[in-house]
């Protein structure tokens, strides 16, 4: 079968919309001073998704997911397949192929995360840290839980991963952080756990659910940190770390450290 490969050259402009920030979104490109159009997921991979991170000064792509992932685009769908190599300076000097256009619609827009944006689509909120809390992600301009349906370590270490928090310590039970508020995004999510982010992982789909929000999952990675006295403000000085808690030994410790340990718990000074 005959394919046609053509340079986007010329007056092309490119953005990405619905993102938590500059760096996130679904790709769209404007061709000729026409209208803005979507970019098919079909063949949209890691080296196309490199190519425009770079080109929008955000770094390098860390995931190219596809099937609307920051919602339905408008307009035409100008080009369904990028053959870029990964080492051009701009999306617009990358092959595309007409081969296919028919067959794409707006419920297979491609997205693409960026470095600079990756831990700004996911975050843990309720657990004092970054490394612990209540899952939440960014999705069609809103942040939303995720329900524990299906959830297990291996999901939870891809999330840890993610994150650049360590390794998954425990799957809490639903709501441990407390409840979320706003749409529940996903369930049924089933990782492997060798996953680089859980936007690789399948789920039911975007906003698919049989859940409430006393179903929030919650996540404990190894890199939590948290301090305590045995006697509320006062007594022995224990550190959570990687699953344990131990003590501090005092040497070198000074006044300074002290005070700074009795702010951090709301002790005074």
């Amino acid at each position: 079968m005959l394919r046609v490969y053509c340079i986007l050259e010329g007056y092309t402009e490119f953005r990405l919309m619905n993102g938590s920030d500059s760096c996130s979104g679904r790709v769209e490109l404007q061709w000729l001073f026409r209208d803005w159009g979507t970019v098919c997921d079909q063949y949209w991979d890691l080296r196309d998704a490199s190519v425009l991170c770079q080109q929008l000064g955000c770094g390098e792509a860390v995931a190219a997911p596809g099937q609307a992932w920051f919602g339905q685009g408008s307009g035409p769908v100008w080009a369904d397949v990028l053959e870029c190599r990964g080492n051009e300076s701009r999306l617009s000097h990358c092959a595309v192929s007409s081969w296919g256009r028919a067959g794409c619609s707006h419920g297979q827009d491609a997205g693409v995360i960026c470095s600079g944006e990756y831990h700004h689509s996911l975050r843990l909120v309720g657990g004092g840290s970054d490394c612990a809390g209540r899952l939440e992600v960014y999705h069609n301009g809103s942040w939303g839980t995720v329900c524990d349906d299906s959830w297990d370590l291996a999901d939870s270490h891809v999330v840890c991963r993610q994150h650049q928090c360590g390794t998954a310590l425990s799957a809490p039970v639903p709501a441990f952080f407390s409840q979320g508020t706003g749409p529940i995004w996903l369930d049924e999510v089933g990782c492997l756990g060798n996953e680089s982010s859980l936007w690789e992982c399948p789920s039911a789909g975007w906003g698919r659910h049989d859940c409430g929000h006393k179903e929030d999952v919650g996540v404990v990675c190894s890199e939590f940190k948290e301090l305590r006295l045995a006697e509320g403000c006062s007594g022995q000085l224990e550190v959570f770390y990687n699953g344990t808690w131990g003590n501090v030994c005092s040497n070198r410790m000074s006044e300074d450290t002290v005070s700074l340990i009795c702010q951090e718990l709301n002790c005074g000074k």
